[in-house]
């Protein structure tokens, strides 16, 4: 499908498209915004309305603490296995985890889950208004390994969940809430790192991200975008 076909589909029924680097108080990387501006216009490009609010009405506390009830139900089978899990060959974080897995109460859990119903209904709520969301993948440029900390004591489950929702607070919503989403490579920082676009859609409405990811993917095409020193270099 190219762009002049796409401009006269009208079968996705779009109401509005959605853009926004606000989406958790977070400060945003100039190289993401630009990213973000770029994919911005291209798709603005498509003759589909483009405005600007932010998805502040998440609670983002609400957010952190759904992740730790996510976080203990993924640990949660370990402690019934047959073979426990050796803490000594874990990294602190995975302790941290393991420990907060046990001492998790059935009150812990409801609140996790009502934290996670509220969470779920703030942005099932802000897609009844709007059919696309387009946010940076990252508020940062991708990092090297070891910045987040993973095997640093001093961390909680809390804090470090934290952490990552200041370093990524785009994706990790839309993990609790359930609404598809994908990240697409369109933008590179000077030093060719990879610098990613979330699109998000709907419940049910794939559909609207695949045709706009393939249409972008033809527009801003990344096949054959490397950085200068790549795993294959000689």
């Amino acid at each position: 499908m190219d762009l002049d076909e796409y401009a006269r589909y009208d079968g996705l029924g779009l109401r509005e498209l959605i853009a926004t680097g606000q989406v958790a108080a977070t400060e945003i990387e100039e190289a993401a915004r630009h990213a973000l501006e770029v994919a911005n216009a291209e798709v603005n490009g498509l003759a589909l309305p483009l405005f600007r609010p932010a998805l502040d009405h998440v609670d983002w506390e609400d957010a952190v603490h759904s992740s730790v009830g996510e976080l203990v139900a993924a640990v949660a089978p370990l402690l019934g296995a047959p073979r426990q899990p050796d803490p000594t060959q874990m990294e602190a974080v995975s302790r941290q985890i393991l420990e907060k897995a046990v001492t998790f109460s059935a009150l812990d859990l409801m609140a996790a889950l009502n934290a996670q119903n509220r969470v779920t209904r703030s942005v099932g709520a802000f897609f009844t208004g709007y059919d696309l969301l387009v946010t940076p993948a990252l508020g940062r440029l991708p990092a090297p390994h070891g910045t987040l900390q993973y095997d640093n004591p001093d961390h909680t489950v809390m804090s470090w969940l934290r952490s990552l929702f200041d370093y990524g607070p785009f994706t990790s919503v839309f993990n609790i809430s359930g609404q598809p989403a994908i990240s697409l490579p369109l933008g590179q920082s000077e030093n060719g790192l990879p610098i990613g676009v979330q699109l998000v859609a709907p419940y049910g409405r794939e559909d609207i991200l695949f045709r706009i990811a393939a249409t972008l993917e033809q527009v801003l095409p990344w096949r054959d975008r490397t950085p200068p020193n790549f795993v294959g270099t000689s």
